[in-house]
């Protein structure tokens, strides 16, 4: 039986007092964190995986107001078992950049899709044994030696961006354990958005060291976006004039490489194809672009 000194005695023809709705609440509150979110990003100051968070943060925050607490907890656990295994949004958001920004039709790969973690990992680890014994080898008294490579290190030459990196980064260090964890969508995800990265991570780090090898002799370079967007031509100015370099890493020989020979014909002044080659650069066929291995960009002009 409830005492009678706990019920409030309210005077007749006062008006109930009104009580602010938790959706109401939850709205305004989504509202303000949302505009605040926004004016962050459009000044620069938050990433777009950062902004992906807080959306999701502020999602869940109106759940918990609006929604009993049997549910969320049903929620959480479903969004827990999304997200096992380390795959996040900022993981998500790394692999669509990286894929979009993938230079393809720049690279020489017969490689189709890849169907595991552990194929994809065995991609990325020759392709960087490739890229440790030819593009990223040093002149060491006029002999071109091979390095050694990380991820690490190419971030820190600027050969690697922090987006891709990200992606190289989960393709070397997720298990076939953690891979089996994940969702069917997040499985896919990872599959498709690497395989991507991966076809096309030696040219996309060809050229960036090809751009810095240009901008040290030449004094800068100048990046112009292919007409067939298969990345950037690299295009520096010397005693000669302008001078346009299309990187493709494909043998000198293959067709990727004469395609990019007819199209480069096609544009105006002087072209040359630069290749990963380290031997000496080719002579030039009758009427053909030039052909320009990287051995001899290296030992200089």
């Amino acid at each position: 039986m409830r005492d009678v000194s706990d019920v409030t005695t309210v005077p007749p023809g006062t008006p109930p007092r009104s009580r602010p709705a938790p959706l109401l609440v939850g709205r305004a509150v989504a509202l303000a964190v949302l505009t605040a979110a926004l004016v962050l990003y459009l000044t620069g100051v938050v990433s777009v995986p950062q902004l992906l968070t807080a959306l999701v943060i502020v999602l869940l925050a109106l759940l918990v107001l609006v929604v009993r607490p049997a549910d969320v907890r049903a929620l959480l656990g479903r969004v827990q078992q999304v997200s096992a295994g380390g795959v996040s949004i900022e993981l998500a958001a790394a692999g669509a950049k990286a894929a979009a920004a993938a230079p393809t039709g720049s690279e020489d790969d017969p490689d189709g899709d890849p169907t595991s973690i552990v194929e994809l990992r065995f991609r990325l680890e020759r392709k960087l044994a490739d890229l440790a014994r030819g593009v990223l080898s040093e002149v060491v008294g006029g002999i071109v030696v091979p390095t050694h490579v990380t991820i690490g290190g190419l971030v820190r030459d600027r050969l690697l961006g922090p987006a891709e990196a990200t992606v190289a980064d989960t393709i070397l260090t997720t298990s076939e354990h953690e891979f089996a964890a994940y969702a069917d969508t997040q499985r896919s995800a990872l599959l498709r958005d690497g395989g991507r990265f991966v076809a096309t991570f030696r040219a996309a780090v060809f050229q960036a060291r090809a751009a810095q090898l240009l901008a040290q002799q030449a004094g800068g370079v100048e990046r112009v976006r292919r007409d067939d967007a298969a990345g950037d031509d690299l295009v520096v100015t010397g005693a000669g004039g302008r001078l346009r370099y299309v990187p493709v890493f494909a043998d000198a020989g293959s067709d990727l490489v004469r395609r990019q020979q007819q199209r480069a014909a096609l544009l105006p002044g002087r072209s040359v194809v630069l290749v990963p080659a380290l031997s000496p650069s080719p002579p030039p066929g009758d009427a053909q672009v030039p052909v320009r291995t990287f051995g001899d960009l290296l030992r200089g002009p």
